[in-house]
């Protein structure tokens, strides 16, 4: 049996006027349980409990901890973990009895996000708004050479990005599955990506993945790629209009401070790009209130060695979210609580049972506000917030 507490505390009863509809709800923290405990199942994740008098089919009322320590009597589900768990907020119903559409609501806590931010817009070198409210997916391609592009879902993903009205969007690499030396094919498929970025009517800052440099994920680019390598070269021509590297910074300036951008292409790592991101990470540590992080692959990949290395590299600095894709699936990184892996964009899911995207919304409490949407369904799938840095 799954066990919370690890010190013998008071077990409290259930209070009736707890409310029973938040069970499996998506949480960071006991006060968005409406007095429900906030509890960790086995997935790592945390969700709300209910009164034991409103325990559904498959759970059980059994004493758990919340995120205060406390120990209490609460429905928990039989097989241990909420996710694909049939209750209210896994099937069917948004999570934290959030209205659909922005802004996202949080139970039982007054409303940090004051309505969608203005300002901008963000372009190709950054800008200036009063609040960020930005954009994140990733991964992106056929399940295979040759296969059908994931036209439907990308075009889906921009057009209900476009509707939550963000300022900007950021992915997270793979815009292709492209084998061989077939250029016609490379150019083929980043062009159905740009199209399907061109729904959302904003800048889309693209991250490189290592489909965009070759199918194998264990060899880096070339020093001089351009023009011989036709996944390389069909990306960095759609990225010509913001970069002509494959790493590249863009700084937003917000009213409470600047928001630095960092875009890493670990695979085509070099010296050179080493030198440009520690300089990068150094000069935000000092004059950015908020840092993001965008790179192709998550903790703990060794498809190449210099992938944690990267990873460790900007750890060891500030920074308030990392975002990484690779695996094609949505999660949170156990070992960073600052860092998600998005690789829901159309690519042939493992781990995940939807497509979807992001949205990062800061918060009138500065901190950063990220939720996650399944695009069929319209659901809310997971919700948590961070402090700058």
């Amino acid at each position: 049996m799954f066990l919370m507490a690890t010190v013998a505390v008071l077990v409290l009863g259930c209070n009736e006027s707890k409310p029973g509809h938040l069970i499996c709800a998506f949480c960071n923290d006991d006060s968005q349980c409406g007095g429900n405990p906030c509890f960790q199942d086995v997935s790592g994740q945390r969700f709300c409990g209910a009164p034991c008098d409103s325990c559904l089919p498959g759970f059980s009322c059994q004493a758990l901890a919340g995120t205060n320590g406390v120990v209490v009597q609460t429905c928990f589900p039989d097989n241990e973990t909420c996710i694909g768990t049939p209750s209210p907020n896994q099937s069917g119903m948004v999570d934290m009895a959030v209205n659909p559409g922005p802004p996202p609501d949080f139970a039982g806590t007054a409303n940090p996000v004051g309505g969608i931010p203005v300002g901008g817009p963000v372009g190709p070198t950054g800008g200036t708004v009063d609040r960020l409210f930005f954009g994140f997916t990733g991964d992106t391609r056929p399940d295979s050479c040759g296969t059908a592009y994931p036209t439907t879902i990308i075009n889906d993903i921009f057009t209900k990005m476009k509707t939550q009205d963000v300022q900007f969007a950021v992915d997270q690499g793979d815009h292709m599955f492209n084998c061989g030396s077939d250029f016609s094919g490379a150019r083929t498929q980043m062009n159905l990506y740009v199209t399907a970025a061109g729904l959302l009517g904003k800048t889309v800052f693209l991250t490189m993945g290592n489909h965009e440099c070759s199918y194998s994920s264990s060899t880096l680019c070339s020093a001089n790629p351009y023009g011989t390598n036709p996944n390389y070269t069909a990306f960095m021509d759609a990225l010509k209009p913001i970069a002509d590297k494959p790493y590249y910074r863009f700084d937003v300036n917000t009213n409470s401070g600047l928001a630095v951008f960092l875009v890493v292409a670990d695979d085509a790592w070099s010296t050179e790009q080493q030198t440009w991101l520690t300089a990068q990470l150094t000069d935000a540590d000092t004059k950015a209130k908020y840092t993001f992080v965008s790179k192709h692959h998550p903790d703990g990949n060794t498809d190449h060695p210099e992938f944690q290395q990267i990873y460790n590299l900007v750890r060891a600095h500030k920074y308030t979210l990392f975002l990484t894709g690779h695996s094609h699936l949505y999660k949170r990184q156990s070992s960073d609580p600052r860092a998600v892996v998005m690789g829901i964009g159309g690519a042939p899911l493992a781990g995940t049972s939807y497509h979807g995207f992001g949205t990062v919304l800061q918060g009138t409490d500065d901190r950063m506000y990220v939720t996650v949407y399944d695009t069929v369904t319209g659901n809310v799938r997971d919700k948590f917030d961070v402090a700058p840095q």
